[in-house]
């Protein structure tokens, strides 16, 4: 007799982990591979921070729970970063530490949505969320953008779509295009969904990884937004899985309940450890500016190899490049690339699945070494 198993649980693997993965392993057993294809900082933690982690488990080797949203110190820390950054007042109490911002995905769509509601998607997009939504029974509209609207949606663009949805995620700045959506366009997108009854979420990841103009937060316009934010980016401790999420005030209860049972607490010694981080922000500034320079680099360098249709790039450490005129296969295009040119990249399928064939994702968050390398290796590879 065979035993079922979820539907629910069906979801797309996430081909930028399993190429992470394999490049992990091939690099193991000996492979040179250069990999423009993690989101992932190359820098660490501040060394400042790290000192203060070695000190406090010598000081507390317990690292007993927390509040499930997070020590009251490190949410304090979280609105004054919003009142220095954005002049924004939070009330403390909207504030929610989560286990990396997947875990404020999760209460997120749990604290906004039923099974049976719809949230718009607007492609290209983090495949992530397409694949928690299916996990929790949320249907989910696609909304096509375009290089003509900077990969990101636009109010008129959610109108005449003409599709109905209870709730939409957008990303600013973008993975996997990291382009920006600019102060008026992100006001009248709030404003169309607190008039259409519209959930937004919006994710924040890649605030202070910007290159000409500072990203703006959407609570600035709408006191209905759910926000999620990391410190797995900008502050450079992506295994620490940290995040943190800004509520509505009438929802923070409900948040609170979901993450005590489903969580108990986020991670301790990561909570200690991102209170330090805004302590050290002219160092993770100057990662950024590591990360502009690898854009900068391959902006001018990558066209000639052929990669010439690339995303405006204003934030986060991607391009999101057209490449139809390399092939309309883009996976075994990257394929072919890891095996013969010891190069990985990203497929487009990821984040666009029907358009997603002439389409790659280049990331750019490694050492300039490292870009400079790659391209050597792609001219070889492309003749």
């Amino acid at each position: 007799m065979t035993i079922k198993l979820s539907n629910r649980s069906d979801v797309e693997n996430f081909r930028a982990l399993s190429i992470l993965s394999e490049v992990a392993e091939r690099r193991a057993s000996g492979e040179n591979i250069i990999s423009l294809s993690p989101g992932q900082p190359c820098f660490g933690a501040p060394e400042a921070v790290l000192a203060k982690a070695r000190e406090f488990t010598q000081k507390d080797p317990i690292q007993g729970y927390t509040a499930a949203i997070g020590t009251l110190p490190l949410r304090q820390r979280i609105a004054r970063y919003y009142k220095d950054t954005y002049n924004q007042d939070i009330a403390v109490e909207r504030i929610a530490v989560t286990t990396a911002s997947s875990g404020g995905f999760i209460l997120s769509l749990l604290g906004a949505f039923d099974a049976g509601d719809t949230v718009a998607l607007t492609l290209p997009t983090y495949p992530a969320y397409k694949n928690m939504l299916r996990a929790l029974d949320i249907n989910i509209v696609e909304i096509e953008t375009s290089k003509e609207t900077n990969y990101q949606p636009t109010s008129q663009l959610l109108e005449a779509s003409g599709k109905k949805f209870d709730g939409i995620i957008i990303t600013n700045p973008s993975n996997p295009t990291g382009a920006m959506i600019g102060e008026d366009t992100l006001r009248n997108l709030c404003a169309w969904c607190d008039t259409n009854g519209v959930r937004m979420i919006s994710d924040e990841a890649y605030h202070g990884i910007t290159y000409e103009t500072p990203a703006q937060t959407a609570l600035k316009f709408s006191d209905n937004v759910i926000v999620l934010n990391t410190f797995s980016k900008y502050f450079a401790l992506t295994g620490w899985r940290l995040g943190w999420m800004i509520t509505p005030s009438d929802m923070a209860k409900n948040v609170k309940s979901l993450a005590e049972n489903l969580f108990v607490s986020p991670p301790t010694i990561s909570q200690f450890v991102a209170q330090e981080a805004f302590e050290h922000t002219d160092i993770l500034d100057s990662y950024v500016q590591q990360y502009r320079a690898n854009r900068d680099y391959l902006r001018e360098h990558l066209p000639a190899l052929g990669f010439s249709d690339l995303s405006s790039a204003q934030g986060a450490f991607y391009f999101y490049v057209d490449v139809h005129n390399l092939t309309n296969n883009a996976e075994e295009f990257c394929r072919r690339m890891l095996d013969e040119a010891h190069v990985a990249m990203t497929p487009g399928l990821d984040f666009d699945p029907g358009r997603g064939d002439h389409t790659i994702r280049i990331s750019y968050a490694g050492s300039l070494d490292d870009m400079k390398e790659a391209c050597s290796r792609l001219q070889s590879w492309l003749g």
